[in-house]
């Protein structure tokens, strides 16, 4: 019997206790539209290139950008935030590492944005992001994605790529400039890395719970997949920031062991959710199963013991979802 992913919890409490210490230099808090979030622990370089970023918003003025810092012991972090002194950057240290995902939970408790964007300490912002959103966010929009680049480093070199999708219709299809993002959509899979190039409403995150550690690596899956669910979100076709492979954390062995049966199992959630078409989408989800595997030995030299079936089927797939998706959109 499948998890109940969407089933409500109190993600928040389980770190009320834990203090996000705020920086003595924060200047006063004001309102704002949006909030750019930034989490960190331990990578004050790669911070400073993000932070960077979010200051070099263009023809968008209205938001804060707040740190915060789930490494509790001494660090160079309040010398990075020093060198900046701007009205609408706040920074705040937590007194005990909380996880990844909480401290994306304490995040949406100290924005103060009616928006919030969660950008990770290894990823950055292009110029027009903000822009870009700001043009979308209008009444009855609750949250908006955007596609990305994926830069893959090694050593002193790195590649950009643009994030596509395994199927050339489904690409063709999402040339279109926007689309509002289904369950069928999530079913496909994950439609961001992480929480990059997602803005959504923080009361509405704060309603759904926020993101469940328990379902790490694969929390931002649920979350957005159950805000989609709910609310009104489209995926914008504009290719917008920048996604960093080779600092992430969740890059082991054990992690992308979980990460590949935990998707498996959401994927056989939604179908539950869906309620239509049973039997093709849980032969769909072995076809995807398969594809995500791939992706994680082709991304991050993943040693699967899964059998990968290819051929016929595969093919056969990906003419399948071409037609879905004409049929839906």
């Amino acid at each position: 019997m499948s998890k109940g992913f969407f089933d409500y919890q109190d993600n928040f409490e389980k770190i009320r206790l834990v203090k996000s210490v705020p920086f003595e230099d924060n200047p006063e808090r004001i309102k704002r539209k949006v909030t750019i979030a930034i989490p960190t622990f331990k990578r004050p370089l790669l911070l400073e290139h993000a932070l960077e970023s979010a200051f070099s918003q263009t023809d968008f003025e209205d938001f804060e950008i707040i740190v915060v810092d789930n490494d509790p012991d001494e660090n160079n972090v309040p010398a990075v935030i020093q060198k900046y002194q701007r009205d609408n950057l706040y920074y705040f240290k937590n007194e005990a590492n909380v996880g990844l995902y909480s401290n994306w939970n304490r995040c949406i408790e100290l924005a103060r944005g009616d928006y919030i964007s969660i950008l990770n300490d290894d990823d950055w912002l292009s110029p027009n992001f903000l822009s870009e959103c700001q043009k979308h966010m209008i009444q009855g929009v609750d949250g908006l994605f955007f596609k990305y680049n994926t830069v893959y480093q090694g050593g002193y070199s790195e590649r950009v790529k643009t994030h596509n999708s395994h199927f050339p219709k489904l690409k063709q299809i999402l040339s279109r400039h926007s689309k509002r993002l289904t369950l069928f959509d999530f079913f496909l899979g994950n439609k961001s890395a992480g929480s990059l190039g997602v803005m959504m409403k923080r009361e509405l995150l704060i309603e759904l719970g926020g993101y469940n550690p328990d379902y790490y690596p694969s929390s931002d899956y649920v979350l957005h997949a159950n805000y989609c669910r709910h609310f009104n979100v489209f995926l914008i076709n504009e290719t917008l920031n920048f996604y960093r492979v080779a600092q992430n954390a969740s890059a082991n062995q054990d992690t992308l062991r979980i990460w590949e049966y935990l998707d498996h199992d959401i994927r056989h959630y939604l179908i539950d959710q869906i309620r239509r078409h049973k039997r093709l989408l849980y032969f769909m989800n072995t076809v995807l199963t398969d594809l995500q595997i791939q992706g994680l030995i082709d991304t991050w030299g993943y040693l699967t013991d899964t059998d990968i079936k290819s051929g016929l089927k595969h093919t056969l797939m990906r003419k399948f979802i071409g037609v879905k998706y004409d049929l839906n959109y």
